[in-house]
């Protein structure tokens, strides 16, 4: 062989070399395997200081981005991170900064951007203490703000504007709805932001409800036609009711000026939660006092296109079990009705149980719901999705070995109300101290992931985010 052929079979070796070894380190980066035990998890944030307040969405890619208020700078500012399908943290250690402007940024409300990166909204006070403003910043899938450094201004009115709550316009931007006080009382106010960051309505946003007295605690989903559908606690009447409003992508209201009733029974509406039916309408619950001021009720109620009520006047009974039923989350069923969940103290401890009601209002699981979890103890703080296959997956907080302190587990049920994982929920983390607040996304393929604020080193920090995938068979363990 010549010494011209030996040279390129020898740089043809070290090349296929070259290229086996970087396929193996690949494949070794793609496996990095989500933990399999409960008492271990992946952490998505450990800095110094307090992480708490975890949101989550998909990535589009079988992972997902998850944000949180942080303290490792003393105020609260707002960071995110993405994980893969497979549990590898693809973003800097401890999360990018979304805004880390001077004082604080709080509640954080995250949506997709419909391109694998996110669009996440706050209330933030870096213009002094009472005059909260609402930023936005668009991140794409590799961390990147997309937006001006620590956010654009969606309404930086005079006075306070808090609690913001967020939706897809469907072309890649947002509408974003939230309290406003520049008038003294709690108004709702709107804004849709492009995907440049641009606002599209007039600045500071357009007027959802200014009736008398306030409207607070408002939901939004997409009406699925670019605009969306605003449920919210309304005081028009003293104490307070359920009202809901439709809103065009161009910022026109499309139901009575200021809102339609969904419910206005006796006693006081609260907590909605609020859900697509699929059909340019919504699915709305909440927790209702008529039966009793100490006795917390779920009800629910449909609203159509045009803002017509479906189900019985003020709503259909959920649960009306005795004891307190608190909290309602909401998703879809698949077939035009919703899954609810709720805590339920009707054993004199809180439980979880859930209801499905279909698209004509009738409950499906019998009067009162099921029991999801009933073991000894506290099981409160639930959260529900769909799992893709016309059933559920519920998350909740669960201190069954009290006297110790809170734990995550986790159910999959199908759409008849048959649990698939093991009775009484499968533990997703069990580790030392405390695991709260658990918020959960899809992961496609009938799992879920989850995340929640974790104490397991308070020694060194008060809070941190952790995140655990849970397939759909109720395993840890990849598959």
């Amino acid at each position: 062989m010549n010494t011209t052929a030996k040279t390129l079979l020898q740089a043809m070796l070290v090349s296929v070399t070259f290229t086996f070894f970087m396929a193996i380190n690949h494949q070794h980066q793609v496996i990095a395997a989500w933990p399999s035990h409960s008492r271990e998890n992946a952490a998505i944030c450990t800095a110094p200081g307090q992480q708490s307040f975890p949101q989550i969405i998909t990535d589009g890619a079988g992972g997902a981005i998850i944000t949180w208020e942080d303290t490792r700078d003393v105020h609260f500012d707002i960071y995110a991170q993405r994980i893969d399908a497979h549990g590898k943290v693809l973003w800097q250690k401890d999360g990018v900064p979304v805004c880390t402007a001077p004082e604080n940024q709080k509640r954080a409300r995250i949506i997709s951007d419909g391109n694998g990166g996110a669009i996440i909204v706050w209330h933030d006070v870096r213009s002094g203490n009472g005059n909260y403003d609402i930023y936005a910043q668009r991140i794409d899938a590799d961390g990147n703000p997309q937006w001006t450094n620590d956010g654009i201004p969606v309404c930086n009115a005079n006075k306070e504007q808090n609690s913001p709550c967020i939706t897809s316009d469907g072309a890649g931007g947002a509408i974003i709805i939230w309290e406003d006080f520049r008038t003294n009382y709690a108004d709702l106010y709107g804004q849709r932001i492009n995907k440049n960051g641009e606002s599209l309505w007039a600045k500071n946003g357009v007027i959802v409800c200014g009736v008398t007295s306030a409207q607070n605690a408002p939901e939004v989903i997409s009406d699925g036609t670019g605009g969306a559908i605003v449920v919210w606690q309304d005081f028009r009447r003293n104490y307070a009711d359920m009202y809901a409003q439709r809103i065009d992508g161009s910022g026109t209201i499309l139901w009575e000026k200021w809102g339609v009733a969904v419910c206005n029974a006796q006693g006081h509406e609260s907590f909605a939660a609020i859900v697509s039916n699929g059909a340019e309408g919504a699915i709305i619950t909440w927790i209702d006092t008529r039966n009793g001021t100490n006795n917390n009720d779920i009800y629910a109620q449909q609203i159509d296109g045009n803002g017509a009520v479906q189900w019985l006047a003020d709503g259909a009974p959920i649960c009306t079990a005795p004891g307190n039923q608190n909290y309602p989350m909401i998703t879809t069923d698949g077939a035009g009705g919703a899954f609810i969940g709720w805590w339920d103290m009707r054993s004199g401890d809180f439980n979880i149980y859930a209801q499905r009601i279909d698209l004509a209002g009738n409950v499906q699981w019998g009067n009162n719901g099921l029991a999801i979890c009933s073991e000894f103890g506290i099981q409160n703080r639930v959260s529900v999705i769909s799992d893709g296959d016309n059933g559920a997956i519920l998350v909740w907080n669960d201190n069954r070995t009290a006297p110790s302190d809170f734990d995550v587990y986790a159910q999959r049920i199908d759409r008849k109300g048959i649990a698939l994982w093991k009775k009484n929920g499968t533990p997703v983390s069990t580790a030392s101290d405390t695991q709260c607040f658990p918020v959960l996304v899809s992961d496609g393929t009938g799992g879920a992931i989850i995340a929640w604020q974790d104490s397991r080193h308070k020694d060194k920090s008060y809070w941190d985010i952790y995140a655990q995938k849970i397939n759909g068979q109720g395993s840890l363990e990849e598959k």
